[in-house]
């Protein structure tokens, strides 16, 4: 695939990109479109109390995660070198570190519970850290498979445990477990991860380690910990004021709205970002080459992901009734707002991927600590508004890094901004049109009492032929080169260099 430049990598470097891409695509699709189909169970048999509860604990024990794997993984996965000593230490660093965290979870879950006002809270927290430890023993494997490419396993392993864990959780939902089901689901899907893991390693333990040799990578992941901590405290506020001040039911109103909105950046942002950040930091000592695979990124994202971004947005009001049952229709304003800032940072993600690639992963944390003050202060200004007050100066106070994000790269590595646009300048103007159509489609088709279904299938369909239609008008070599990115290449070392001249995604 040419996420990273036909041309610009080696052969062997280049295939093993595009069957990375591959695999990652399909573990993200497979786990994301999984979980999104579990919630729209889980959403009707479980009450917007208890979603809340589990959505509540799991934003607590994700900040424990961070620090538990101190971003010690794209530390592993940045450096050119590294020593099977080294991958010991940072394994037990992970484990060790992981362990205390469990004990300070289960010291602090009362006085947690307590400060979010949701009694209810301190079992589940405690409970659920015990998958802290077991997650621990994977990142080095993770990390080593990523280094190496080795995506195909990482999917494999990833749809396996979800395929149990989802087991589990249906049986005892059904069984009337209630929010435990999804602990339990939890808690399963990590020791499948692990098990398969270790079943296959990418590296096996030493009895030698080498904490010493860890101390760069200590470094390196302290700026990516640091980055984690403050974009948690930038995206994840939100729900924490939510579930403290508007109680868990309005937590689940906000989590069911953003469920979409995450399983699509995931699965058409991080997708490739993940590959991206392999294969950026191959080439983080040839300038040109890493600009061509900027270019390259940025505009494949711009031809599949923005569009379908910005389609969630137009039809939100139908597609959240469809998905989660009229029970969720506040939902709706969540995901059509999301959907519109998922449009805008599928692009900007690939920045936060150069800053690292080069070796800057302090320049990512600098931005991102621009991007808590402003979320923080648009926060604390909307903060008598309610849930759409909110929503709506969180998304805005997003959107305001966007110059800046786009500005770094410019100066970090000397990308054309000009250039950049006249590449996804078609893709921008064909998605709005497409939203435009879509918009009215959909309030048509609901004026003339059409059931929901066929109001959301009506309008998606003629948002797509607007957009493909536009593209094909004003950018039809676009739309080409797209296709041909998924048509089994014939004799891949053939393969020629694109020329300046040709405006190629």
């Amino acid at each position: 695939m040419s996420l990273l430049g036909v041309g610009t990598l080696s052969s062997s470097l280049r295939e093993k990109v595009r069957s990375g891409l591959l695999w990652s695509a399909i573990q993200s699709w497979c786990v994301r479109f999984s979980s999104l189909l579990l919630l729209t169970v889980v959403a009707r048999v479980l009450s917007p109390e208890q979603l809340g509860l589990f959505a509540a604990a799991m934003v607590v024990l994700t900040f424990f995660s961070m620090l538990s794997e101190q971003g010690l993984s794209e530390a592993v996965v940045q450096r050119e070198h590294i020593s099977p000593e080294q991958l010991s230490a940072v394994f037990w660093l992970n484990l060790l570190v992981s362990i205390v965290l469990v004990v300070v979870v289960w010291v602090t879950a009362p006085q947690i519970a307590h400060l979010m006002n949701i009694a209810e809270l301190a079992p589940i927290l405690q409970i659920a850290s015990l998958a802290l430890p077991i997650s621990a023993v994977t990142f080095g494997q993770m990390a080593v498979r990523r280094r190496t490419f080795g995506y195909r396993w990482i999917a494999t392993t990833a749809m396996v445990s979800t395929a149990v864990g989802s087991i589990v959780l249906l049986t005892l939902l059904f069984a009337g477990w209630g929010v435990w089901s999804l602990v339990a689901q939890a808690l399963t899907s990590s020791l499948v991860t692990a098990a398969l893991m270790w079943m296959r390693p990418g590296w096996k333990l030493t009895r030698r380690v080498d904490f010493e040799g860890v101390r760069p990578l200590m470094v390196y992941g302290g700026n990516r910990l640091g980055t984690y901590l403050l974009d948690f405290a930038n995206t994840r506020y939100v729900e924490l004021f939510l579930a403290s001040t508007l109680g868990p039911a309005a937590l689940a109103v906000y989590t069911v709205g953003l469920k979409l909105y995450q399983a699509l950046l995931q699965m058409l942002g991080s997708t490739v970002l993940d590959v991206a950040h392999s294969g950026f930091s191959r080439l983080a000592n040839d300038r040109p080459g890493l600009i061509a695979a900027y270019y390259k990124s940025i505009s494949l994202t711009a031809t599949v992901a923005v569009p379908i971004f910005c389609m969630v947005a137009a039809v939100a009001p139908s597609l959240t009734v469809v998905l989660f049952g009229a029970k969720w229709h506040a939902s709706a304003e969540v995901m059509r707002w999301m959907g519109l800032l998922g449009a805008v940072q599928v692009l900007q993600f690939y920045n936060g991927t150069v800053y690292n690639a080069i070796g800057r992963p302090s320049i990512g944390l600098k931005f991102m600590v621009v991007k808590v003050v402003l979320t923080f202060g648009a926060l604390a200004l909307a903060r008598d508004s309610g849930m759409t007050g909110l929503l709506h100066a969180y998304v805005i106070s997003q959107l305001a890094t966007t110059p800046m994000s786009f500005y770094l790269v410019r100066r970090l590595i000397g990308v054309s901004l000009s250039e950049l646009l006249r590449r996804i300048w078609p893709m921008l103007t064909s998605s709005a049109l497409m939203v435009g159509a879509a918009v009215l489609s959909q309030e048509f088709l609901r004026a003339e009492g059409l059931p929901t279904l066929v109001v959301l299938i009506g309008s998606s369909l003629a948002g797509a032929v607007i957009y493909l239609a536009s593209m094909q008008l004003i950018a039809p070599h676009v739309l080409r080169n797209t296709l041909a990115l998924v048509r089994p290449r014939r004799e891949p070392a053939a393969i020629a260099t694109p020329t300046s001249d040709t405006p190629t995604p």
